[in-house]
């Protein structure tokens, strides 16, 4: 086997065993959720200055429901 089917050869198996197209659509998706998540971050920051005590009554509701859904610690 000469040296340049043995680089194809090797090329072939990693394509075969990475993560090829996977790692791109990973990528993308990543790229999403960050771009979402700067905006709902932006977008709850210029509320809270907008309405504080709207603000403050949905983190409460946020965090009471958080912490309903905790495990659970009491025995039954």
């Amino acid at each position: 086997m000469t040296k340049v089917e043995e680089v194809d050869r090797l090329k072939r198996r990693l394509n075969w065993e990475g993560a090829g197209p996977l790692a791109e659509l990973s990528n993308r998706a990543m790229d999403a959720m960050t771009t979402s998540g700067r905006a709902f971050a932006r977008w709850v920051r210029e509320t809270t200055d907008d309405r504080p005590l709207i603000s403050l009554l949905i983190a409460v509701q946020i965090g009471f429901a958080v912490g309903h859904w905790g495990p659970r610690r009491a025995k039954h």
